[in-house]
């Protein structure tokens, strides 16, 4: 994709100035509005009328705050004009993150950010993940088997893309992966968290701004913002953005088993973590056992646990937020010792 910064000195005149506005396909916006650091997403802003705003400042404020609080979140909608506003959000994020001048927190906001697209992706088709790996210039193509069909739930990558690209998770070691002809075969999950490095990468490209190349309103704007660095928090106490789920694995609970599974320990499991199925299956029977040894009486079995990891995996499902596993879960958990 080439050298890009999102914001760049140019890339602000297009705000400042005035450039007509075009309409724009439908599908060109929904795959913007999923992966806001894409070409179309570029384009598409870049064709917009737009001076700098006081409205997209603060939703731009609200998009940094949730992404630094562990809120920021993909969700399905069939509106242009609040996928369209999403674009400008991420485009004013950045421009205020950089004001702050708090470098401490670019990663955090990235992670966010790449987090919800990888839900994105995951919650579509096969041929948009070929699409977005090629934009990102990743080597992705479908798997076949033995016969020459098409491995619907798996995919290669190049030996180099993939040591450039390996997340930081268990499992992942390339000692561990199945290398043949200089490719590594993996499935959907497992190859969602490779993309996501990369997608990383690519949100970073030009952060921070330089302050000589943001506009006064984004400077003053950004004097009153305060942020609560939730994600820093959680790393610091150990495991990153999911890292009390890890915790939560290694402590027995008594009740609200069921929800767990399906909310919490199979989504992040399978496409979290990019276990298959049996061995994400395996992982939960074990801790439901351990549950037993506090309160027996449970109808969750085997069969139930197998099909809410396959389900997690079909519909690309992502665990519970911690604040949103609080809300529903937090009379029977105890969340603070997470």
């Amino acid at each position: 994709m080439g050298n890009y910064k999102y914001v760049s000195s140019c890339y602000l005149k297009l705000l400042i100035n005035k450039v007509p506005y075009f309409t724009m396909d439908d599908d060109l916006l929904d795959f913007a509005y999923k992966y806001p650091f894409s070409q179309e997403a570029r384009e598409l802003v870049g064709r917009q009328r737009n001076e700098i705003s006081t409205r997209y400042l603060e939703s731009g404020g609200r998009n940094l705050e949730n992404a630094l609080s562990g809120r920021l979140k993909y969700s399905k909608i069939s509106i242009g004009s609040v996928k369209l506003d999403y674009l400008m959000a991420y485009l004013y994020s950045r421009m205020l993150l950089s004001a702050v001048k708090r470098k401490d927190l670019i990663m955090e906001y990235a992670m966010a950010e790449a987090g919800r697209s990888v839900d994105a992706m995951l919650a579509s088709e096969k041929e948009e993940m070929l699409r977005i790996a090629a934009e990102l210039g990743l080597g992705i193509n479908c798997a076949f088997d033995l016969k020459g069909a098409n491995a619907s739930d798996e995919f290669t990558i190049g030996f180099a893309d993939y040591v450039n690209n390996t997340p930081r998770l268990p499992g992942f070691e390339l000692v561990n992966q199945r290398l043949s002809s200089g490719v590594i075969r993996l499935n959907k999950g497992r190859m969602a968290r490779v993309m996501e490095q990369a997608m990383l990468k690519e949100i970073m490209k030009g952060l921070p701004i330089k302050s000589t190349e943001l506009p006064k309103q984004v400077i003053d704007f950004s004097k009153g913002l305060k942020f609560k660095s939730i994600a820093r928090e959680e790393h610091r106490k150990g495991g990153g953005r999911e890292g009390w789920i890890e915790k939560l694995l290694e402590t027995p609970i008594a009740d609200v088993r069921h929800r767990t599974v399906n909310l919490i320990l199979a989504p992040y499991l399978v496409n979290t973590k990019g276990l298959d199925v049996e061995q994400a299956s395996k992982r939960i029977i074990e801790y439901i056992e351990r549950c037993k040894q506090i309160d027996p009486s449970t109808r969750i079995n085997d069969r139930y646990i197998e099909y809410q990891c396959n389900y997690a995996k079909r519909k690309g499902l992502r665990p519970l937020s911690m604040e949103r596993a609080r809300e529903l879960l937090g009379e029977h958990i105890d969340f603070d010792s997470k």
